[in-house]
């Protein structure tokens, strides 16, 4: 017995004059009902946390493949920017040598 229920044990029995058999089992059901309610509010809680992880992780999951269409579309703007930038600069060096050719 913990010192709670020996506590209960020895109210039930001097304060309401219980007799110890019944005083024994009065507590033992008294705590057993407390520790059953008790497992019910924690599984309870524990479904609840559950639910609410599983919704986050699939809204992170969401927003993981948001960012990753995101990450490509700005790799495949990037690539065409620094072709058109190569092309540019080809077309330019083309044309220094072309001029200096030419005089």
């Amino acid at each position: 017995m913990s010192a709670t229920e020996i506590k209960l044990y020895d109210f039930f029995r001097k304060e309401l004059k219980l007799d110890d058999n019944r005083a024994k089992i009065f507590t033992e059901i008294l705590y057993e009902s407390i520790e059953n309610n008790t497992t019910r509010i924690n599984t309870q809680y524990k479904s609840e946390l559950q639910s609410d992880l599983q919704k986050m992780e699939m809204q992170l999951r969401t927003d993981m493949q948001k960012m990753e269409i995101q990450i490509k579309e700005t790799k495949t703007d990037m690539i065409k920017w620094f072709f058109a930038f190569f092309v540019t600069l080809v077309i330019m060096i083309l044309g220094l040598y072309a001029t200096i050719l030419l005089k």
